[in-house]
């Protein structure tokens, strides 16, 4: 668009200036239209020169991937890629090529560079394998390379040294390891390969390797594995006991991969590249670094890096600026659910607990039932308790919000009880991601209230101060023994607050022994009050409240 305006512009200052009798204008309108028509022309070139660069660009990511621990990112090519648009020289895809950025969440990138780049292969290893193997003879979930340089599988009971692999072209000095070689020989590509000087299992030699700043060997191609182990009748090779041979590498099964199955199932390269990947696209993996734990909200940008110049095909067309979309991954929620708020209702019959995002039974997003949920009571002095720690009920209001219905055995509530929820187990409560609840929970418990309802006792045995017709504090000149169950009448009033008001009638049972009555005797009644721990006097001629009394 903004080409055709310019080229528009041009068109008409040309065709004006062509028609008219150009010379007749005064002098300072011909210098006016000189300049405009320059100016003109220099943009619509700068434009023409710049659209053309932009059109030598091309879109080079087709897809990518991120690994289950969020720290491996596979991006997919279509063809080819080099370092330079000549594509005459062995040159390194390296991690100054491209370019991270993070948006979303609450994770952040410990670096904008990838820590590590490395080309996985599109082969098919299978036939790599030693007569007769993978068989699974005993939990056999790593692989072994054997004496002649074929695999084998094993246990991670057996005591083995491990080959190191470092991305990088230059020997090291690796303390706890023997240099073996590098590969491609002279390449400024090359990885660097180590073996161990101590043994151990698959899974700490793992480890040493990973301390050690790099990982178990993977290969990457058949032809690093022929430099390795060369076929049969050729010579040379490292398939020996200073090399390669009777060593752990990076490659094992995983029992929770899709085409997991026993013996030859799930076998997979350290790197996630399956044994058989000869129908993959070419594909770069990347490593990064992360802050923080991931929410799953965090979006993973890789660009190819355009300033150098830095990603070409084979063409020498250039890897530009991505806007398919398909250079962003979303990083895997890594965050455990965890509760931010518990309620109790006034009347104690049930609490709502709600947690930070959805949670479920398991990583399927079954809905929760009361067998999910643990809870317990601090009596903190009351006999109020539980009848099972298991809730008679649940509400799920959404899925990250529920209601528990408490199964209390209905003895007096006096406020100090604290009621607590957890999850049933480590295993019953998950996040969309599959994350598991902690059985170390916050903000998960609450302190009930105390009861609003049920009797007020009219105490026979009392003392009195004197009193006057307002609300005052007395002195604490009385007696009042709540555990003399037989000195005390049940007694209610019949208004609608705990209290009585003006008007009321105060009703009561004496000693269980008569029907309901209405009080009679002296000018003021005196009542316990017993969920606010509180003597009142009520002057019965007209239900006025005229002192209260702490009992203690």
């Amino acid at each position: 668009m903004r080409l055709l305006l310019l080229g528009a512009i041009h068109s008409i200052c040309f065709s004006y200036i062509y028609e008219m009798n150009f010379w007749s204008l005064r002098p300072e309108i011909i210098t006016l239209f000189r300049m405009i028509y320059k100016l003109n022309y220099f943009i619509l070139v700068t434009f023409l020169l710049f659209s053309s660069s932009v059109c030598a660009q091309y879109e080079a990511i087709t897809g990518s991937s991120i690994s289950n621990d969020n720290l491996k990112i596979n991006i997919v090519f279509d063809e080819e890629i080099y370092s330079n648009s000549s594509c005459s020289t062995l040159t390194c895809i390296e991690v100054t090529d491209f370019i991270l950025s993070l948006s979303g969440g609450e994770a952040t990138l410990g670096s904008y560079i990838p820590t590590t780049i490395t080309k996985l292969g599109n082969y098919d290893f299978v036939p790599k394998w030693n007569d007769g193997e993978p068989n699974n003879a005993g939990n056999e979930n790593y692989a072994q390379h054997t004496t002649n340089g074929t695999l084998n599988d094993l246990n991670n009971s057996r005591s083995l040294p491990g080959v190191l692999e470092l991305i990088n072209p230059l020997e090291q000095i690796i303390p706890g390891y023997t240099y073996i070689t590098a590969w491609p020989v002279g390449s400024e590509c090359a990885h660097t390969y180590y073996r161990s000087n101590t043994t151990g299992s698959w899974t700490s030699q793992k480890a040493q390797a990973q301390a050690a700043g790099g990982d178990l060997l993977v290969y990457n191609s058949v032809e690093e594995y022929e430099y390795f182990v060369p076929p049969d009748g050729e010579v040379g090779g490292f398939a020996n006991t200073n090399g390669v041979a009777n060593t752990w590498i990076g490659l094992s099964q995983d029992e929770n991969a899709a085409d997991f199955s026993e013996p030859s199932g799930g076998w997979y390269w350290d790197d996630g590249t399956p044994m058989d990947n000869s129908a993959a696209k070419i594909t770069y993996q990347i490593t990064f670094s992360l802050v923080g734990t991931p929410t799953g909200d965090e979006v993973v940008t890789v660009t190819p890096v355009t300033s150098p110049q830095s990603v070409f095909n084979c063409a020498g067309t250039v890897a530009g600026i991505q806007t398919n979309g398909l250079n962003k991954v979303n990083l895997i929620d890594k965050t455990d659910p965890y509760s931010i708020n518990t309620s109790v209702v006034e009347n104690n019959t049930s609490i709502t607990i709600r947690f930070q995002e959805d949670v479920f039974a398991d990583a399927n997003g079954t809905a929760l039932t009361a067998a999910d949920f643990a809870l317990s009571l601090a009596q903190n002095g009351s006999t109020a308790d539980l009848t099972s720690p298991t809730p008679l009920s649940v509400l799920v209001v959404n899925n990250s919000t529920f209601i528990l219905e408490l199964p209390l055995n209905g003895n007096h509530i006096t406020g100090n009880e604290v009621i607590t929820a957890l999850p049933a187990s480590g295993t019953s409560l998950f996040d969309a991601a599959g994350n598991p609840a902690s059985m170390i929970q916050i903000n998960n418990s609450v302190q009930l209230n105390p009861t609003k309802t049920g009797p007020i006792y009219l105490g026979m045995n009392y003392k009195s101060s004197t009193v006057s017709g307002t609300l005052l504090e007395a002195s604490y000149t009385f007696l009042c023994d709540e555990n003399a169950y037989n000195n005390y009448n049940i007694a209610y009033h019949n208004g609608p607050l705990l209290e009585p008001s003006v008007g009321e009638y105060l009703i009561f049972n004496f000693n269980y022994d008569f029907e309901h009555q209405l009080i009679s005797g002296d000018n003021f009644a005196y009542m316990h009050l017993r969920d606010y721990d509180k003597i009142i006097e009520v002057r019965k001629s007209d239900g006025l409240i005229v002192a209260k009394y702490s009992c203690n």
